[in-house]
């Protein structure tokens, strides 16, 4: 999945709010245009969102958003996979970061139990009233499946996955989060799959495990192997193709490139709710995001690289796409980080 709906966007951003952080300046530097946000319907690019989940945590300084009771300081989950790093299977990954995660934080208990062939894995908060649009609950959700399947290089089937709140509006969307069957106002926030996948091996170099963690939270944002969406093909394809300056095929060169027919690129990207320009340009803003954080190119550059034929029009679209303009943007980044 490339996109996040706009509801898990908003309820991120609930704890900022409830501790008094400007939201629209963190939405800003995320990439995220905060006009985008005033509807509940839309859909986010991944990148997008882990970019502001992460600034989200550093800001208040706690892994759990401001969800809990007390924070669960940034870099611990850092710390974890340090401590990971001498672990041979995916068992020995759970069972150390249950025993990190239930010494650290009273906020949060999570537990590894054995039910003939199935291995439940339980998340339970203390005080789940805190979280009262589920966000934590279900993020920690999306983590805990998402992780371990980037550790072993594939994605864990879920056999089932328990809610301990009432089923949301937003049901449908956890249904694309969580394949399989979802059960409501039960005991505990569960993941259920194969306890075979215990004793699968861990696949994941010191080097891999730097970059995931640079990366963190965007590489979980996505299931490791399983987005074969048609807007994921695209997004790959034209990648694939690019080099130092973004140059995009037109749509029935890449269709071709694809073995599809252009109407049939057209439709099913028109099924999935996106479009060929709109992963053009979500392609060009995650580009130049990289680019103007690095500080050693000029915006005329940048704009050349991005494939914009002068730097007015892409100030505009920049301007479109986050909300500030380019030189904005690259202020923000440096005062932040300054």
């Amino acid at each position: 999945m490339a996109t996040i709906s706009l509801h898990h966007v908003n309820a991120s951003l609930e704890g900022c709010r409830q501790h008094g952080i400007n939201d629209l300046a963190l939405l800003a530097r995320a990439g995220i245009n905060p006009t985008a946000i005033t509807q509940n319907t839309g859909r986010i690019h991944t990148d997008q969102v882990g970019r502001l989940f992460r600034l989200i945590q550093q800001e208040l300084n706690d892994e759990f958003m401001g969800f809990t009771r007390s924070r669960c300081k940034f870099g611990v989950f850092s710390t974890l996979c340090d401590l990971l790093s001498h672990c041979q299977v995916l068992g020995e990954v759970l069972r150390k970061a249950i025993d990190l995660y239930n010494l650290l934080t009273d906020d949060l208990t999570i537990s590894l139990e054995i039910s003939g062939n199935s291995a439940e894995l339980s998340l339970v908060l203390t005080e789940p009233t805190l979280d009262h649009q589920h966000f934590l609950a279900e993020f920690l959700l999306v983590i805990w499946h998402r992780f371990p399947s980037w550790y072993i290089g594939e994605a864990i089937r879920l056999r089932e996955t328990h809610f301990s709140h009432p089923p949301p509006a937003h049901r449908n969307e956890l249904r694309i989060m969580f394949p399989g069957p979802l059960h409501f106002n039960q005991s505990s926030n569960r993941l259920v799959f194969d306890v075979g996948y215990l004793q699968k091996p861990l696949l994941r170099t010191a080097k891999e495990r730097e970059v995931f963690l640079a990366n963190y939270p965007v590489d979980i944002m996505t299931i490791p192997g399983a987005d074969g969406s048609l807007e994921a093909q695209v997004e790959r394809a034209i990648v694939a193709s690019n080099t130092r300056r973004l140059e995009f095929l037109k749509a029935e060169q890449l269709a071709d490139k694809m073995g599809i027919g252009k109407l049939s690129l057209y439709r099913g990207l028109q099924k999935e709710g996106t479009g060929f320009q709109r992963i053009k340009d979500n392609i060009r803003r995650e580009v130049a995001i990289e680019l103007l954080t690095q500080h050693d190119r000029s915006i005329d550059q940048i704009s050349e690289i991005v494939g914009f034929s002068e730097p007015r029009s892409f100030t505009r679209a920049f301007r479109q796409w986050t909300g500030l303009s380019p030189r904005q943007y690259r202020t923000s980044h440096l005062n932040s980080n300054g």
